[in-house]
C-alpha cells in the first residue's frame, strides 16, 4: 500500500544552489535524488545582464520561463522572441537555445528527458523543437468546471490547422489552474507495453496553496513546492483557501491513468471554444 514515504517533495526556493554560467540552477529532481529514471528537474536562475546558451545534446529539453524580466529575449532556430512568464521551447536533441536577460534575474524551469524507445514514440518524427507562449498554446477546461491547462509539450493535442503541438512522446508537460475548490481525480498512472516502468510524474507549485493526497494521508504544499510520484502511486492535488497554479510533467509520456475516486466527469478535458459561445470540442487523449 502506497503511502507519502513513496514520494519525493522538496521547496525549491530553499534547495542548494550551485554557481553555473549565467546564475546558479538548483536540482529538483533526477535518479540520485527522487529515484526518476526518465526526467530530470532543475530551476535555474539567470542573472541579470547574463546569458544561458544551451544545447539538447541527445536529449529532450523543455525550458519554461517562470517569471517575466525587465528586459529579456530567446533567441532559438533563428528567430528572437520576448522572454516573458509562460513562453518557453521545447528542444529535441541537436536543437539549442539562448535567453538573455536584462534589468532584473530570470528563472526557468528546465525538464530533460532521455530520448524514448521507438515503440513509446510510435511513428512521431521526434522533431522538430518550436518555440511556445501562452498566445500559441490552445487551453482546455475539464468536465467539471474546475480546472484549466494549457499544455507546452504534448503529442496528442491538436493546433488549430490540425497539427500535433509535439511531435514526440518524450515528454508531458503544463501549466495547470485550479479555480478555488478544484481538484483532480484521486488517480494514479502507470505503465504500457512500450513503457512498462511507467511514467516519471512531477507536479510544481507557483501560486496559491494545495494539498496533495496519498491513502488517505494529505500534506499542504506552498508556492515553490516540487513533488514527485513514481509511478503507480495513487494521488489527489486540490486547491485549498483559493486558485492554484502549477505545472505539471510525464516521462515518457506512454502510460495508462487509473481513475480510482467517484468521479461522474473523470477525466474529460474539452478545448475552449474559438469564438465566444462557440461549441466545445473533446481533447482526445488517446
Amino acid at each position: 500500500m502506497a503511502s507519502f514515504k513513496d514520494i519525493f517533495i522538496i521547496n525549491s526556493n530553499t534547495a542548494a544552489a550551485e554557481p553555473v554560467d549565467g546564475g546558479s540552477q538548483r536540482v529538483l529532481c533526477s535518479d540520485e535524488l527522487c529515484g526518476s529514471k526518465t526526467l530530470s528537474v532543475y530551476r535555474r536562475t539567470i542573472e541579470a545582464g547574463e546569458t544561458l546558451a544551451f544545447d539538447a545534446g541527445d536529449d529532450y529539453h523543455v525550458l519554461y520561463i517562470m517569471n517575466t524580466p525587465s528586459s529579456g529575449s530567446v533567441e532559438f532556430a533563428a528567430k528572437t522572441h520576448a522572454a516573458e512568464e509562460g513562453a518557453g521551447v521545447l528542444l529535441v536533441p541537436g536543437e539549442s537555445v539562448r535567453f538573455a536577460v536584462e534589468g532584473s534575474d530570470m528563472d526557468v524551469l528546465h525538464m530533460a528527458v532521455p530520448k524514448p524507445p521507438a515503440a513509446v514514440d510510435d511513428g512521431l518524427s521526434g522533431g522538430p523543437g518550436y518555440f511556445f507562449n501562452r498566445d500559441s498554446l490552445r487551453r482546455l477546461s475539464d468536465a467539471s468546471g474546475g480546472r484549466v491547462r494549457r499544455f507546452c509539450a504534448e503529442s496528442t493535442v491538436r493546433l488549430l490547422d490540425g497539427s500535433r503541438l509535439t511531435p514526440t512522446n518524450a515528454i508531458q508537460a503544463g501549466e495547470m489552474h485550479y479555480h478555488d475548490g478544484g481538484s483532480s481525480p484521486y488517480h494514479s498512472h502507470v505503465g504500457t507495453p512500450a513503457n512498462p516502468a511507467g511514467p516519471a510524474h512531477c507536479y510544481m507549485t507557483f501560486v496559491g496553496q494545495g494539498r496533495v493526497e496519498v491513502e488517505g494521508e494529505s500534506q499542504a504544499i506552498e508556492p515553490g513546492t516540487l513533488v514527485f510520484f513514481p509511478s503507480g502511486v495513487p494521488h489527489r492535488l486540490s486547491a485549498e483557501d483559493g486558485p492554484l497554479d502549477y505545472f505539471e510533467i510525464q516521462a515518457w509520456r506512454s502510460f495508462k491513468t487509473n481513475v480510482l475516486s467517484e468521479e461522474p466527469l473523470g477525466l474529460k478535458w474539452y478545448y475552449d471554444p474559438e469564438t465566444p459561445g462557440g461549441e466545445r470540442v473533446e481533447w482526445d487523449q488517446s
